[in-house]
């Protein structure tokens, strides 16, 4: 009997191509449907409960990836919010549906919204805008502000003139005082060509003028990603990163004109600081694309100061974690907010909010878990009453987004998710990619925060 080697030795060129053709086919198929099964079908399976039915609030705008929205502490179920376009959006019935009104106008907004809304129920709207149009290092802080979902929009005001030449504000955040509606902002501002810190500044006439801005403190060594939080009581926050403190969190009690010593609120294992605001040794403003690896949120409730963030893990993957202080901003506690990993698996560019009608923490983020491959996130939310213990996960995105298109947008224009709690829900805001061929429509899911708390452990 002759061997495999000879019969293939005496067949022609032609035979042997049909026979290489022949092999190759079902190979080939085989292989593209293991390939389809691993990479594809096998991953997207997310047992966690989903929070609540998914509607698309930009409705295909291509713009919905730096997003800030707030909830009417007068008119439950109103809510506003923006996202890069400064287009904004109302809805009046718990997000159930959505609708585009006019937005700022007479001024070259470029994105980084951040709406408040005042107890009176006033909206405020803050963005980035650039004078001359088009010189992105040219940027400032501008204001707008409506009395309602009704009203008309405010000429937008910028904030402060330039500290000098070619000085820029960056990166802003916007508060309300829930006793008086003072404003307080707080962002990164160029001082010189060397220079830049985080200042903050207070109004008292719903946006339309505003206080000379201060720095919060000659000790924090190159400070970005501000935060700005009140307390019930009125007492004032700040918060961000820096080289020296890694997080931290700083406390005004004579109504924002003067900031104590910062306090460390957590080290960071992944600390940007130093050169996410360079470029050489020129400050610029970038925040947006080069900041955006702890994404801290600020939240104050009546006797805890809590600060929810992103970093690196031991095992190299990225965790959500939250750290507690005291009101008088003594550590009390870190804690990961998410479940243990299952393997190396990625939690990243979390938001969270407190909910001022029952002090229950919101945390939101992106998560991988249940793709052993990171190639899939889902948009993800936990709740707490203390913030050292959280329910267990729910989703709050129905359909994944590509891991790749979440990174590509934290760079390309930016990407911040939203949440914003109030009278027992949270109204849940993030990017997702997967319906529109070329941008990113932003998603809203409202959670309960009593089917949160009703959940079993084990359902973790």
């Amino acid at each position: 009997m002759r061997s495999l080697r000879e019969r293939w030795a005496s067949l022609s060129s032609g035979q042997r191509h049909l026979a290489i053709e022949l092999f190759a086919i079902p190979a080939g198929v085989v292989l593209a449907a293991f390939l389809v099964y691993h990479f594809v079908v096998h991953t997207i399976r997310n047992p966690r409960p989903l929070g609540g039915p998914n509607v698309v609030v930009t409705a295909g705008s291509a713009q919905g990836s730096e997003l800030s929205f707030a909830a009417d502490p007068r008119r439950p179920g109103v809510l506003f919010g923006s996202s890069e376009a400064l287009q904004v959006w109302l809805s009046r019935d718990d997000g159930r549906r959505w609708e585009r009104s006019g937005g700022p106008s007479g001024v070259c907004g470029i994105g980084w919204p951040r709406s408040v809304v005042e107890p009176d129920g006033r909206e405020v709207l803050a963005f980035v805008a650039e004078q001359p149009c088009g010189m992105d290092v040219l940027t400032y802080l501008a204001v707008t502000s409506r009395d309602g979902p009704t009203g008309r929009w405010s000429r937008p005001v910028r904030v402060a003139p330039r500290a000098w030449k070619w000085g820029f504000d960056d990166a802003p955040d916007l508060a309300a005082d829930p006793r008086n509606g003072r404003l307080y902002a707080a962002w990164s501002r160029n001082l010189d060509a060397k220079r830049s810190t985080v200042v903050t500044s207070t109004s008292d006439d719903g946006g339309r003028t505003w206080s000379a801005p201060r720095p919060v403190s000659a000790q924090l060594e190159f400070p970005h990603r501000a935060r700005i939080a009140v307390a019930p009581d009125g007492t004032v926050y700040a918060a961000g990163i820096d080289v020296r403190f890694g997080l931290w969190v700083s406390r005004s009690t004579d109504g924002g004109r003067s900031f104590g010593t910062p306090r460390r609120a957590a080290p960071l294992a992944s600390n940007p600081a130093r050169w996410c605001g360079l470029t050489g040794f020129t400050p610029i403003p970038n925040e947006m694309k080069t900041c955006a690896g702890p994404d801290p949120s600020l939240l104050v409730t009546r006797n805890r100061v809590f600060v929810v963030y992103q970093d690196a893990a031991p095992n190299g993957s990225q965790d959500v974690l939250v750290a507690a202080l005291d009101r008088s901003l003594r550590p009390l506690f870190r804690t990961r907010v998410e479940p243990p990993d299952q393997g190396a698996t990625d939690q990243f560019r979390p938001a969270a909010a407190v909910d001022p009608d029952t002090d229950v923490l919101w945390a939101c983020w992106y998560d991988t878990t249940f793709d052993p491959h990171a190639h899939r996130s889902w948009f993800t939310c936990a709740a707490s009453r203390d913030g050292r213990t959280w329910t267990p996960p729910e989703r709050a995105s129905a359909v994944p987004s590509p891991t790749d298109d979440v990174y590509y947008y934290s760079v390309k224009p930016g990407l911040y998710a939203s949440v914003a709690a109030a009278h027992g829900l949270a109204h849940v805001f993030w990017m997702d990619s997967h319906a529109i061929e070329a941008g990113a429509d932003a998603y809203t899911a409202t959670l309960s925060e009593r089917a949160a708390f009703s959940r079993p452990r084990t359902a973790r």
